[in-house]
């Protein structure tokens, strides 16, 4: 009796550690998203009134629209192309880092890549504004080279949107590919080319297969992230960006309707949990094929 006793103490004491940081969440995260649905099912008329009673008009307006329906395509295109090229730039940082051997050179490249973290996204996003200007510190080294005879038009526009992004975001990616290249032995790779696989066998076979969880974890953050970032393609795209934080915004401080509001929220929090459950649901499939169950 007296085992099961500390049995019980001993599989409730993480419990009761968690507790703080479960009512927290409980109080401000779920009772909000619970509000926030509640919020969606609300019917208004034409000044903006609510009206009694439930009903899944916003989301037939969501769906309906087609600035809407637009908007959670390029949201969701955006997101997935910034994902990618935000893993595929921040695979040869991470193997630069973890196969640095000067300490010292390290830190500094650890400082630099973190040091977007430091900042405020305003200020990161002006940066970009300075840059990309047509007045701007790129087109005017352009026009002095004499590679253009105009300056162009960089700004206000999604391929700004995604260059920016990229740049805020790539510390998502690198850090979780850090953590799988330090988890691959030294071992591994010189055992494959001592069984006679060069070295690009060896990268494609053996090192680039065992970070595909660190890079599949980076995909996800960034995606959720840019999908989620409202201030830079705002700031660097324009107000008119098909964008559905822009249009969320747009809807709930500008035009007052709260409604639409949290149902393009609530729609973009389920674009969001799909993209990562359909990307972990691979990961998963992928483990389970190669390390068994």
């Amino acid at each position: 009796m007296s085992n099961l006793k500390e049995t019980l103490k001993l599989n409730a004491f993480p419990w009761l550690m968690l507790t703080p940081c479960l009512v927290f969440l409980l109080l401000f995260l779920l009772v909000p998203l619970l509000l926030l649905f509640d919020q969606s099912l609300t019917n208004v008329d034409s000044l903006l009134n609510p009206l009694p009673g439930y009903s899944f008009a916003q989301y037939l307006i969501v769906f309906s629209e087609p600035q809407y329906r637009y908007a959670l395509w390029t949201t969701l295109w955006v997101s997935l192309l910034t994902a990618v090229i935000t893993v595929l730039l921040a695979w040869p940082a991470a193997w630069l880092l973890v196969s640095l051997k000067q300490r010292g050179l390290r830190t500094v490249l650890y400082v630099i890549l973190i040091s977007p973290l430091l900042t405020s996204v305003v200020i990161r996003t002006f940066a970009w504004i300075v840059l990309l200007a047509q007045n701007g510190l790129i087109n005017g080294f352009l026009l002095f080279t004499g590679l253009i005879p105009q300056p162009l038009s960089l700004l206000w526009n999604m391929n700004a949107v995604v260059i920016a992004y990229v740049q805020v975001m790539l510390p998502f990616a690198v850090l979780p590919l850090i953590t799988s290249l330090s988890d691959i032995a030294p071992s591994l790779r010189l055992a494959a080319m001592s069984l006679g696989a060069t070295p690009a066998q060896t990268f494609r076979r053996v090192i680039l297969p065992l970070t595909l969880p660190g890079m599949l974890t980076g995909f996800i953050i960034v995606f959720s992230l840019a999908a989620g970032s409202y201030i830079t393609p705002l700031l660097i795209g324009g107000r008119l960006q098909p964008l559905l934080p822009i249009a969320i915004y747009q809807q709930a401080m500008q035009i007052a309707n709260l409604p639409l509001a949290a149902a393009l929220s609530l729609t973009l929090l389920v674009m969001t949990l799909a993209v990562a459950g359909v990307t972990g649901l691979f990961l998963k499939r992928w483990e389970k094929k190669n390390y068994g169950p």
